[in-house]
């Protein structure tokens, strides 16, 4: 987790950061006609030969026994929020195979003894509190994600590695997609730990970057696992299709960067593991409707 976000700071493009209101992307409803279909690994050629090193690592054993063991759990989820079940499960499989580090272990214990034993209105104060100092510094132009290590609110927990922040600032849209009331924040901690819990929240967000994708950008990623998994990498969905659609120089798709490419790469052998066809394009045969109903 620590390891992780310090990695992901220094992917981060330089300059002013910019906002980035994902949690407005609706999860429910119908997507834009006449979407660009995104396949394939783009970007792969432009990768450093280490990256591409990188992304040829073989699957972890805990990678392959976790996905084998949570089968029904990451079907169910993905079916319920319709995204890709291949980058669901294959961003598990990345973080127990290209991001282990136990300072990670050390990192979620160190942040559930410390905040998991608050009391709720503590808890919600000082969730509050953190919000409005993110807010105030991305305002600033200063960029706040960039001092993850050292900012616990913004430290990621549980199988797929959600960040506390974004888990809840989508639980309101997860919460009403699943007909459920609301959790308080000592709840969407305690669900971050569970493997259901924290898949669902990953689930969301690959659905809320599809949807920026395809609103802002007219591209549809749902069907190319990799480049969904490396836009919940690197994260910023609606800033990255504000990009695309204003033509960044370069980039006329998304591109994936060494942890998309992983997914890809190994894509086949997730979705065995998974016990489902493997096919590259998963856009066939699923709703453009948006999410499904939740199971």
């Amino acid at each position: 987790m620590i390891a992780a976000a310090v990695a992901l700071a220094r992917l981060r493009s330089p300059g002013a950061p910019e906002s980035d209101p994902f949690d407005q992307v609706p999860l429910t409803g119908g997507l834009p006609a006449d979407l660009v279909v995104v396949e394939g690994n783009p970007g792969w050629e432009s990768l450093p030969e280490e990256e591409r090193a990188r992304a040829r690592t073989p699957l972890s054993d805990p990678a392959r026994e976790w996905l084998a063991r949570h089968r029904a759990e990451v079907l169910s989820v993905a079916g319920a929020f319709d995204v890709s079940p291949v980058a669901l499960g294959g961003i598990v499989a990345a973080e127990k195979t290209l991001l282990v580090s136990r300072l990670d272990e050390l990192g979620e214990s160190l942040f559930l003894t410390v905040f998991g034993t608050l009391r709720e209105r503590d808890l919600e104060g000082w969730v509050a509190d953190r919000e409005r100092e993110y807010q105030s510094k991305a305002h600033a132009g200063e960029a706040p994600e960039r001092e993850r290590f050292r900012t616990p609110y913004l430290w990621t927990l549980g199988p797929a590695q959600v960040s506390f922040r974004l888990a809840v600032r989508i639980e309101p849209q997860v919460a009403a997609a699943a007909g459920r009331p609301r959790r308080t924040a000592s709840e969407v901690l305690a669900a971050l730990t569970t493997v259901r819990g924290s898949l669902e929240y990953a689930a969301a967000l690959l659905a809320q970057s599809r949807g920026a994708y395809a609103r802002i950008a007219g591209l549809d990623i749902g069907g190319d696992p990799g480049v969904l998994a490396t836009v919940y990498h690197l994260g910023s969905p609606t800033v990255r299709a504000r990009r695309l659609a204003g033509g960044a120089p370069g980039e006329a798709l998304p591109h994936v960067n060494y942890y998309g490419a992983w997914v890809n790469l190994h894509a086949a052998e997730i979705a065995g593991l998974l016990g489902i066809p493997s096919t590259t394009k998963e856009t066939a045969g699923r709703s453009k409707a948006g999410i499904a109903h939740f199971k």
